[in-house]
Order: structure tokens, then C-alpha cells, then sequence
């Protein structure tokens, strides 16, 4: 495409008033094509820092075959900019850091000039490394033919230039202990040299880890000035640059000696198959992420054989030998005076140099965590993988299933893994994506294993339930409720039928529920009248009447799921994680939370909004076999009831109502979700309460249509104004009437709240909680009394009728107990 670029070029000449001048073009057997031009840079200002520009500057432009989908080159003629920054081979102009983002095909040539100008007004500013920008590193020509290596540890305070007076250490050496995988060496830790004797003597410098990996030192030498912008490309104009800076000849190879001596006496493999490499590490000082002390640009140098024999004969040549000392002394001085370096790839992994590409991500939180995964199919394998590539510091996953033909449409295993348990071959694999962690896994029965033994999962970070089992959910329940202030943050998902919609829930530590509750709590608020995106989800996750049609892939398979293909069920479970992580690592986050995604292409567009909840009051029944769990709501109505009965009856007349719940037999839980006021034939007294049936049974049915059978009548509850909270016979006998055989049911919750004087006084007005007492009365261990209580032994003029209207009939006594000072 050299003609368009000569159009452009052309065109930009002819309107440029002679500020653009094309002075010559010039093609070549490779297909490109050279436009040499002068440029108009007299309005450049030059700063004392910046690069000399002159009235006018020619530049050599380098069109190729692929031009304009790829920007051209740029030559100087002269070698004046050399060793300036973005700067490379002394000629060659490095205009963009990042091409495949700032070179616009469209701009074409006229985009390249515009760019061109701007580079050389940063050049002559000397602002083409501004503070908080990494420093233009010096180009090493390094090849994967010469190995490759990963730089893991940071160097921190270990380089000379960190020094208080940096003049005094302008050289220090240091040793790499590096781990060879094949052609590609891993840097693993920063010694010093005594560290290495110490390490040597201790029997700490293993020549293999515990898996085979051959491990060696190399030398690491750092420097505090910065070399040119092109590193030497023999060994011979090396070592003279690094004699300027203070590292003479001699101790270049005394480094080479010694890490070569090293590795020798502690067995490394040197010669034969499986030798590690003989290299040399050059740090300088050329990268910082923010203003402030530059970090090290690290190259490496592959030595050559002749170079590897002549340090492993300088290693043994004695000093009494003075004549063989300096033959291969001058032999070592030939060897650098025609040896090529061979500069390593590079690739960093120090944290001091590099950002992470997951920055500012909810997965961040991830880092260093331990994790504990139930479940590795189609929901908890891909989590796995995104804890493994987040950093968590451990992560152990369990599933008791093996893996089958079928799953592999959407599960990452492979036709080698048929047949073998799920956990152990997910563990492998995920292994391999970081050297530096060991995924364990287990082959369990969650409930009957890994939840066997509850205390061993409050060393995890985090709990991922991705089993979409209610066994499971339930098992996690009972667990988390014996030690909540010390349960880990938990997070519990599931998919819809067709893997297009799912629900994610987390428990934070100190929650009242986990993953089961909330999933109640779920279905119960979004049955009705569902909040804003959570119309489709509840449809699906929760369907009324319940789904028949079930998928059971494969014949005899005991167990139905969902349909969805890899594409689908990877979306979704990233999708749902992501949400779910972004409310664990929320210092304010509440302390349960659900997180609905609808990716169906019939989606309404609207995002479901995060459903939250306060704890709730927790108590344990009087009997010790329940915790009875009282929701916000619930005990906000009974307070708006006793603050009612306060301003119509007086302070020491009684009052209650139905509790409306749920009784789990499973997790032994009772759920107060709600709680009625007394119905009009109710019997109202200071001594005495008494709840009548008008219109119970109506509310009852209302509420239980209304939740699916989610919520029902549970008990009963009243007050003790001013008093203890204990039941007294009455309260006894009335519940027992009941669990009676033609009573409400075999089980019933009796909840008393009272308080003396300033308690009960501040949940009336601040909404303290009262004192409590709860019972699950059961018919079992409950007798009805042979005799009911008369109403008739109390006078009618003692006690009001229940509901809202209703003439008034308090005593003298009322009146008395209502006057100032009337708290007795």
C-alpha cells in the first residue's frame, strides 16, 4: 500500500506551505518502501533536559506491505538522539507504546506526522517519561532461542540505589535461586551471598524440589546508573560498560565462578542432559510504577559453551598455579573480547513492576485467600478456576461424582478424565495454571463428610456451596447457625432450568441464615409482587405450581439438572460469582444478600436489584431444641401493637396476636416472619390474654396463598407489660388448647415479651429489644387442662375486647395506672 502512503504523503506536502517537504522515495527487494521527508520543528522549544531539535529535521519513514493497518517506521539520519528514551538502535523513533490502541488506520500518514510532532515536542521537554509512568527500559535484542525467564520475586530494598547515600553502593550482587522448566528458567527468591552459605551448610539449597524441578543460583548484578538505551550485543562492550560503573572485568567473572562453584557443590546437574543453563542477571534502574524511587528493568544473558567451560575451568585453577591462572585468565579475556550475548525473553511477574489485568475487579478480594469449593460441575468448576486465577493463596475442592461422557458439552474436563472423580482431576488441572499453588480436593459426601466435622471450615476464607443441592444447603445451615460469628463468608448459587438465570446468596460472618434461609427469604419476597428484574427469575427458580417437566440426561441417572450448553453455564456462574464477590468484599455489605441474573435473550433489560436483610433475632426455645429466628418485621409489628394498646388501653394491659412462619424440622429453625394483632373477640386484660378466632383463619389462608405455603400460622404471642417475661399457668394451659387434637397442629410457638420499668419503656420508644421468652410447645409433652379457665371469673369491666374499634371499658384501675407515677 506504498501508493496510498505516497498519496497521503503528497497531499500533506502540497497544503503544508513548505513545513512538510517529501524529498525522496525509495523502494526496495523486500517490498518497502523508504519516504524520506523534512520537517518544519523551529517552534519546538528545547528544555535543558530534552533532546537538541533544530530548525529542520529529516526523518526516514518506512511504509511496509501492510500499511495502513499498521503504522510505518520511524528513522532519524543521525545518531544525535542516541540514548535518549524511546529511542532504539540509536536511529529508530518508538512513537507509540501501545500501536494496536494509538495507531488509527484511518489517520493514515497524516495521524503518523501528527504523532511524529507531538513525540518531539515531549523529547525536546524531556517529559517522554513523566513521573508515575514506567521508564523507557534499555532495549535488550533478546530471542526464545536463548530461553526464556519468568522474574517472580521483587527486589524491593535490595537494590544499591535504595541506599540512604547511593554513591556509597553504586554495585551489588546478589544470587537468583531459580527453578529450570526446560528452556524456561523461573526466578524464585533473592539471595545474598552469606544467605547462600548459610542455606549450604544448613542443607537448605536442594539441587531438585520435591516434584523433580532442577533448582540453581545465578548471579544477579545491580547496578545504580542507568546503561544506554541499547544494551550491548557482545560481551566484551558489556563488560567495558560495566567497568565505567564501578563492576571491573574481573569481578564479572569471579560472579560467573562463584555461581558456578555453587551450584556444583551442591550437585546441580552442569553438563550432560537436563544441565541447567550457565546465565547472568543485569539489573538497572529503569521501571516505577508510581513517582518515586525507580524499580529494576532485569535482563538475562545466556553464556554460550565456550563461555560455560572457561568459568568451570577458572573454578578449579588454584592460585598456587600462577602461570595456568593467567593462560586462562587470558583465555576467559578472548573468550569476552568474541562472544556474542545471548539476551533471555523476559517476562515479569514481580508485583513492584507490574499491574494485575484483574485491577479493581471484585476478584481482587480473592488474593491470598483460602477457599473451600462444594461441588465441581457445571457451576463450581468454572468458580474454581476464577479463584486459582485471582491469586487465592489455597483451595480445596470436594464432590463425590466422577466424571461421564455427557458432561463434557459444558463442564472443562476432558475424555481422559471419564470415569475418575470430579474434585481430584479438576485439582489437577487447575494446578497447572499456577506453579505456586497446590489445589487439594476430596472425594466426600459433603453432609456426611465434609460437613461432619464443622470446626475444620472455619480455616477457609470463604465457602462456596455450588452444589444446587438442598441436602447440602441444609447441612451448611445447621453448621453455620452452631458457630455464625466464626463461619467465613458464605456464597450459595444455583441455576435456573434452562442455565439462563440463576440466584446467588451470601451469608457474611455473624449472619443469622445462610444460603438455605436466604433462598427462602428469596422465594417468599419475590412470589407477590416481585422486585424490579426478579419477575423471570422467580418464575423460574420458583415456579407455582412446581415444574414436572425435569431433564434427567442420562437413563437410570438419579438426579434431574438443567439444559444449557459450556457457553452458557460458564457466563452464568462467572456472572452470578462476580456479583457475589462484589457484596463479600464490602466492609458495609449486610449480613445476607441474593443476587439475581437473567441472561435469557428475552431479559426485560431491567438488572435485578440485590435483595438484602438485617439479621434477625435469634433465641434459643426454652426446651434447647430450636433457634427460633424473629425477623425485623415481625418484631416491628408486635411493637407497633404495644404501643398501640398503650395509648388505648393503658401500660399493663396485655396484648397479641398470631406468629406467622415456618417450622424447619430439618435445621430444628423456627421463622417468625410476621405477626398479626389480636382479633375482635379477643379478651384483653392486665391479668390476662385471651385470643379469640374472628377472622384467623381468613388471614392465615390469605398469607399462605399468598407465599406458596412458605408461610403459615406458627404461634401465638403476647405481652407482659412491665413484668417478666415467663409464662404463667394460663399462658400454659392456652397453649396447650392449642396442640390439642382439634387444635391448629402438633407443634406451636408461645413467644412472651416483657420487661420491668426502663426495659420494656425503651422498646416502646426506641425500639430496644424486650425481654424475650419462646417455647415450641409440642403436643407430645403438653397436656390440655380438663377444666378450661371461666372468663367469667374475671369482671367484664376489667378487660377489653381485640381488634381496632371498640367502645372503651377501662377501670379505675386503668385510669390510675395511666396517671404520672402510676408504673408500679
Amino acid at each position: 500500500m506504498s501508493e496510498l502512503a505516497h498519496r497521503q504523503l503528497s497531499d500533506l506536502a502540497e497544503v503544508s506551505g513548505g513545513a512538510i517537504q517529501l524529498l525522496e522515495v525509495e523502494n526496495d527487494e523486500k517490498g518497502l518502501t523508504t519516504f524520506t521527508v523534512s520537517l518544519d520543528t523551529s517552534g519546538i522549544v528545547t528544555s535543558e533536559s530534552g533532546i537538541r531539535v533544530r530548525a529542520r529535521e529529516r526523518f526516514e519513514i518506512v511504509v511496509g506491505s501492510s500499511f495502513p493497518y499498521l503504522h510505518p517506521d520511524v528513522y532519524v539520519t543521525h545518531r544525535r538522539w542516541a540514548g535518549t528514551p524511546h529511542v532504539q538502535w540509536g536511529r529508530v523513533l518508538c512513537l507509540y507504546a501501545a500501536p494496536s490502541v494509538e495507531w488509527n488506520p484511518a489517520d493514515g500518514m497524516r495521524g503518523l506526522i501528527a504523532r511524529l510532532n507531538l513525540w518531539l515536542q515531549r523529547a525536546a521537554a524531556g517529559e517522554l517519561d513523566p513521573a508515575g509512568q514506567p521508564l523507557h527500559p534499555p532495549v535488550a535484542y533478546s530471542s526464545y532461542k536463548n530461553g526464556w525467564v519468568v522474574v517472580r520475586p521483587d527486589l524491593g530494598d535490595l537494590v544499591p540505589w535504595a541506599e540512604a547515600e547511593p554513591d556509597s553502593a553504586r554495585v551489588r550482587l546478589l544470587y537468583a535461586w531459580c527453578a529450570q522448566y526446560g528452556e524456561r528458567i523461573d526466578v524464585l527468591e533473592w539471595l545474598t551471598g552469606q544467605q547462600i552459605y548459610e542455606r549450604f551448610v544448613a542443607d537448605e539449597l536442594p539441587a531438585r524440589d520435591d516434584r523433580g524441578t532442577a533448582l540453581f543460583v545465578a548471579p544477579l548484578v545491580l547496578i545504580s546508573d542507568t546503561l544506554d538505551m541499547e544494551y550491548p550485543g557482545t560481551a566484551e562492550a558489556l563488560a567495558a560498560a560495566l567497568d565505567t560503573y564501578g563492576y571491573s572485568r574481573d569481578e564479572l567473572l569471579r560472579a560467573l565462578v562463584n555461581a558456578r562453584t555453587i551450584n556444583n557443590a551442591v550437585g546441580v546437574a552442569l553438563d550432560g542432559d537436563g544441565a541447567v543453563p550457565a546465565m547472568m542477571l543485569l539489573g538497572t534502574p529503569a521501571r516505577r510504577l508510581e513517582p518515586g524511587q525507580p524499580l529494576a528493568h532485569i535482563t538475562a544473558w545466556h553464556l554460550d559453551d565456550l563461555g560455560e567451560q572457561i568459568t568451570d575451568l577458572l573454578q578449579d585453577v588454584s592460585p598456587e598455579h600462577v602461570e595456568l591462572t593467567q593462560r586462562v585468565r587470558d583465555l576467559a579475556d578472548t573468550w569476552l573480547g568474541l562472544a556474542k550475548i545471548q539476551w533471555m525473553v523476559i517476562h515479569e511477574a514481580r508485583s513492584e513492576v507490574t499491574r494485575r489485568r484483574d485491577s479493581g475487579s471484585p476478584a481482587q478480594w480473592l488474593a491470598g485467600r483460602k477457599v473451600l469449593i462444594l461441588g465441581c460441575g457445571a457451576l463450581g468448576a468454572p468458580i474454581a478456576e476464577h479463584c486459582v486465577r485471582a491469586g487465592a493463596a489455597q483451595l480445596h475442592v470436594v464432590d463425590k461424582g466422577v466424571v461421564t461422557p455427557g458432561i463434557l458439552v459444558r463442564q472443562p474436563y476432558d475424555d481422559a478424565d471419564i470415569g475418575y472423580n470430579k474434585a481430584e482431576r479438576l485439582a489437577q488441572r487447575l494446578a497447572r495454571i499456577r506453579r505456586d499453588l497446590t489445589v487439594t480436593s476430596a472425594r466426600d459426601n459433603i453432609v456426611t463428610g465434609t460437613l461432619s466435622a464443622p470446626e475444620t471450615l472455619l480455616q477457609y476464607d470463604l465457602i462456596i456451596d455450588a452444589t444446587a443441592d438442598v441436602g447440602v444447603r441444609v447441612g451448611i445451615e445447621r453448621a453455620h447457625a452452631a458457630t455464625r460469628g466464626q463461619w467465613p463468608p458464605t456464597i450459595s448459587a444455583l441455576f435456573g432450568h434452562t442455565a439462563q438465570r440463576g440466584i446467588a446468596t451470601v451469608s457474611m460472618p455473624g449472619a443469622t441464615g445462610s444460603g438455605h434461609d436466604i433462598l427462602r427469604r428469596v422465594a417468599i419476597e419475590t412470589v407477590t409482587n416481585p422486585p424490579a428484574g426478579w419477575s423471570a427469575i422467580a418464575e423460574d427458580l420458583f415456579p407455582n405450581p412446581p415444574r414436572t417437566d425435569r431433564f434427567f440426561p442420562e437413563p437410570g441417572c438419579s438426579a434431574p439438572t438443567f439444559t444449557g450448553a459450556a457457553s452458557e453455564v460458564t457466563s452464568l456462574a462467572s456472572a452470578l460469582f462476580s456479583a457475589a464477590l462484589v457484596a463479600v468484599a464490602d466492609a458495609n455489605t449486610a449480613p445476607m444478600s441474593a443476587i439475581g441474573c437473567d441472561l435469557a435473550p428475552t431479559a426485560s433489560g431491567i438488572r435485578p436489584v440485590p435483595l438484602i436483610w438485617q439479621n434477625d433475632i435469634t433465641l434459643t426455645d426454652h426446651t434447647g431444641e430450636y433457634e427460633v429466628r424473629i425477623s425485623e418485621r415481625a418484631l416491628a409489628e408486635m411493637r407497633t401493637e404495644a404501643r398501640r394498646g398503650l395509648r388505648v388501653r393503658g401500660t399493663r394491659v396485655e396484648t397479641g396476636g398470631m406468629i406467622l412462619g415456618s417450622l424447619d424440622e430439618a435445621t430444628q429453625t423456627v421463622y417468625i416472619d410476621a405477626a398479626t394483632g389480636p382479633s375482635p373477640d379477643s379478651h384483653l386484660s392486665a391479668a390476662y390474654f385471651d385470643h379469640g378466632i374472628e377472622g384467623t383463619q381468613d388471614i392465615v389462608t390469605s398469607i399462605r396463598t399468598a407465599t406458596v405455603d412458605r408461610i403459615g400460622f406458627v404461634g401465638m404471642w403476647h405481652t407482659h407489660p412491665h413484668g417478666l417475661a415467663a409464662p404463667s399457668p394460663t399462658d400454659e394451659d392456652g397453649m396447650a388448647d392449642i396442640v390439642s387434637p382439634d387444635g391448629t397442629g402438633r407443634r406451636a410457638v408461645m413467644l412472651i415479651l416483657g420487661g420491668r420499668g426502663r426495659t420494656w419503656r425503651s422498646w416502646l420508644e426506641t425500639g430496644t429489644p424486650p425481654d424475650l421468652y419462646v417455647r415450641v410447645v409440642s403436643r407430645a409433652t403438653t397436656t390440655r387442662p380438663e377444666t378450661p379457665m371461666a372468663l367469667h371469673l374475671i369482671s367484664p369491666g376489667a378487660w377489653f375486647p381485640g381488634g381496632y374499634a371498640y367502645p372503651s371499658q377501662r377501670t379505675s384501675d386503668e385510669e390510675e395506672q395511666e396517671a404520672p407515677g402510676g408504673d408500679r
